[in-house]
């Protein structure tokens, strides 16, 4: 794990719970869920981390060509089943250069997507309006993605699948192009297939960048 627990929102250290205050503290941002990262990743790391999630842990697999998962992030008290992740990934990106993926899946009012897509709100809320701009596969059907407002340094998409938000945060912004070569998801919970591989820790992996 890196450093301390961290705020989903804004990345900051997160104070453990104590004084008359029952969850773990934001200067910022109140009491959240406390993020945990994890970088460099290993199998081992992913092994342990499928079992202490409620979220799905989503990888697009297949992989795009020359791809790798580069970090994990788990939000919830410890000791408790995870109500969030983010998996990052780097590899080339369909118009040159190299890109940076982290997928997030949620629960209402984790902040954590909104984290890296350094949206103001916990929650996409009312921004998902008109036609989906994206999609992706998962289990063999299309699940809608809606583009957002954010940085010029970055695209984001987001939907819903399994009953939490589905978050797809992208550096470059012109990375957002991969979202349109019908990429499959895949939940680590359920296996992890042995062709993945693993990088250099993520520079995008604490949230509030």
């Amino acid at each position: 794990m890196i450093d301390s627990p961290c705020c989903p929102r804004c990345g900051l250290n997160v104070q453990p719970p104590g004084g008359g205050v029952t969850g773990w503290r934001c200067g910022s941002h109140g009491v959240v869920a406390p993020v945990r990262l994890h970088a460099p990743l290993s199998r081992d790391d992913v092994e342990r981390s499928r079992h202490e999630s409620d979220a799905p842990l989503w990888v697009p697999w297949p992989s795009p060509p020359e791809w790798a998962t580069t970090g994990l992030a788990l939000a919830g008290d410890p000791g408790r089943p995870a109500s969030a992740t983010a998996v990052a990934g780097t590899g080339p990106a369909p118009l040159g250069g190299m890109a940076e993926l982290v997928i997030v899946a949620e629960e209402l009012g984790t902040g954590l997507g909104a984290g890296y897509a350094a949206l103001s709100g916990p929650d996409p809320g009312g921004l998902l309006t008109g036609a989906p701009q994206a999609s992706v596969r998962i289990g063999g059907r299309a699940t809608p993605l809606w583009s957002l407002p954010t940085r010029a340094d970055r695209c984001v998409y987001v939907g819903e699948a399994l009953g939490q938000w589905l978050w797809a945060v992208l550096w470059p912004a012109e990375a957002g192009v991969l979202l349109l070569e019908d990429l499959v998801l895949h939940d680590l919970r359920e296996q992890i297939p042995g062709g993945v591989r693993f990088g250099p820790p993520s520079p995008y992996l604490r949230p509030g960048q």
